[in-house]
């Protein structure tokens, strides 16, 4: 009786979809209310086990009267959705199905299970043994994380420690299989808590999404990752580097209006104060190695010995700097610019290790692009008139030059620390700016 009310509801807010009767946040609304409500219905009505027989390489694939199964190759225990009638592309989508059934699921979780506190000693590796692994590999099961038959062992196997690397890829973790602080943190998380984050955001995140032009670039920062969409179609997408929690990126809208290739580099004061000057004063020589040239205020040429400059940096230094264009300058090749309050942009970098990092909170607010090349060349060939000249600039590093596009690309800087993901998986990340309610 309760699925027949379930999904009676559900084909009403479809019906008036059809109709354009509603918004999409006030239609996000009604189903995370279903949602919610649906943490009652039994097991096997919210779904929870993976791989069955009827499932197929398609995503839409109907076995019954009342679901469609997901196929993705790190099932979740949300592969069953609730189906409506047929496959259509009203605004109820895949994706807020996706989130509903798994919000379902995660408050059906928090009422089932205790979720208390898991605690270890220290780092598990494979082969160690531990009377935790029982709980955390039911974790991993109830998560959807591992399709393997719950032991009674305290061993940590190999096929464990497989599980745990796909729920650390979900969690923006580095995935070696190895159990510690971040690991062990997340597998704490209550289940109506993760129900919560995914409400929060994908509220948000739909209603935004709902409001994009086919054309546009954005930047998740908690994710630290950048997206290009052109025609509708995902044309770029790369890892970046944002902004240290003492220095935050900030969340905007904006359009890049121009790009630069071999831009110079006019130092902010905070960064001069807060990260150049104690360089100084360990090294005299700092300026001249890393080509900057120093300006008093009347824009003129200061010239100083490294000792001067050493004492110069311990007190109230009077100058401003300008890193000159070349391999040795922060934005390296490229910057993209867009009018902002916080003077933040898109630019290369000199250090592309960091890239690797798990963290990537490590700017002091601008964003550093992995795939700047192909931004830059996508940009150029379809944004920019006098593309002989810039062929032809790309060949050195000393030219600086401002190339004005001849339309606008907006520019999205979001904050989003839970989503469901395009194979249907649910992801979470750190709320690096603690910004989550």
């Amino acid at each position: 009786m309760y699925k027949k009310y379930l999904f009676k509801r559900l084909k009403i807010i479809q019906k008036l979809s059809y109709k354009n009767k509603l918004k999409s946040s006030l239609m996000f609304m009604m189903i995370s209310v279903i949602s919610d409500h649906a943490s009652a219905l039994p097991l096997h009505q919210v779904s929870m086990l993976g791989k069955t027989t009827h499932m197929t390489n398609s995503m839409n694939t109907v076995s019954n009267e009342h679901y469609a199964y997901v196929n993705h190759s790190n099932t979740q225990p949300d592969n069953r959705l609730p189906k409506i009638d047929a496959v259509s592309d009203v605004p109820v989508s895949k994706k807020v199905l996706q989130f509903s059934s798994r919000a379902s699921y995660l408050n059906w979780l928090s009422v089932q299970y205790s979720w208390d506190g898991i605690a270890l000693s220290g780092l598990l590796h494979v082969g160690d043994s531990s009377s935790a692994v029982h709980e955390i590999h039911s974790r991993l099961i109830l998560l959807g994380d591992s399709e393997e038959s719950l032991r009674f062992s305290d061993v940590y196997t190999v096929e464990i420690a497989n599980a745990v690397r796909n729920f650390q890829l979900r969690h923006g973790l580095k995935a070696d299989g190895i159990i510690g602080p971040d690991t062990l943190k997340w597998l704490n998380i209550n289940p109506k808590r993760r129900a919560e984050l995914l409400r929060q955001n994908m509220e948000e995140k739909i209603h935004f999404m709902a409001n994009l032009s086919d054309r546009y670039l954005l930047v998740n920062i908690p994710a630290y990752e950048l997206l290009l969409s052109d025609n509708g179609e995902i044309a770029l997408r790369s890892r970046v580097i944002v902004g240290k929690p003492k220095k935050p990126t900030p969340i905007l809208t904006s359009e890049i209006r121009s790009m630069v290739i071999n831009p110079s580099w006019r130092v902010p004061r905070s960064i001069l104060e807060d990260d150049l000057l104690p360089k100084v004063k360990m090294n005299g020589e700092f300026f001249s190695q890393r080509n900057f040239k120093v300006f008093n205020y009347q824009n003129q040429t200061i010239e100083k010995s490294p000792q001067e400059w050493q004492k110069l940096a311990y007190g109230q230094f009077p100058y401003r700097l300008e890193q000159m264009p070349g391999s040795k300058n922060a934005l390296g090749r490229y910057k993209f610019y867009f009018p902002n309050d916080f003077s933040v942009y898109l630019h290369d970098t000199t250090n592309p290790q960091l890239f690797s990092n798990v963290n990537r909170a490590l700017s002091s607010g601008c964003i550093r692009i992995e795939k700047v090349d192909e931004l830059a060349n996508w940009i150029a060939n379809s944004l920019v008139d006098n593309k002989q000249l810039w062929s032809q600039l790309k060949i050195t590093r000393e030219t600086t030059k401002w190339f004005p596009l001849n339309d606008v690309l907006p520019v999205h800087l979001v904050y989003w620390t839970a989503w469901i993901d395009d194979s249907g998986l649910s992801q979470y990340r750190d709320d690096i700016y603690a910004l989550d309610r």
